[in-house]
């Protein structure tokens, strides 16, 4: 019977004491004591999971993006395909520089360029109805994303 080092794993002859590897004392087997002082516990990768954060991904999933603005979603993205050459739905999410420019960019042309501007808002409003929750919250409230 072959024996297995337990501490390198390397297969040694029937009766050696030591490994030929790492000359540890192998384990006793057949008529010899079964006591060995040296014992090591076999590898363990100490792998164990990590939780995820309770606020993320937990009960309260909803109630939290809602405090954070993904309220919001819906109401800037109808405002974006309805009025979006006047900015409204920038100054619902709180980007006043970026509806400024909308709404001046409309009004000073004469409203020349607003179809420019609702195409803008139309496209916006389309990426902001499509995206998740989740997705609309990194992006748009906590990366400050002004611009499609």
């Amino acid at each position: 019977m072959a024996v297995f080092c337990t501490k390198c794993g390397a297969q040694n002859d029937d009766f050696a004491q030591l490994c030929a590897q790492c000359q540890a004392t192998l384990p006793v087997i057949g008529g010899r004591a079964t006591y060995q002082s040296d014992y090591q516990v076999p590898f363990q990768t100490g792998y164990e999971p990590i939780q995820p954060p309770a606020p993320i991904y937990g009960q309260g999933l909803n109630s939290d993006l809602q405090k954070m603005g993904a309220d919001k979603r819906i109401m800037a993205g109808i405002l974006g395909i309805v009025v979006g050459g006047f900015g409204i739905h920038k100054f619902i999410l709180g980007y006043q520089r970026e509806g400024l420019i909308m709404l001046l960019v409309s009004v000073l042309s004469c409203f020349t360029l607003a179809g420019v501007m609702h195409v803008i808002g139309i496209v916006e409003g389309i990426i902001y109805l499509t995206k998740s929750d989740e997705d609309f919250v990194r992006t748009y409230i906590q990366g400050h994303k002004g611009w499609l």
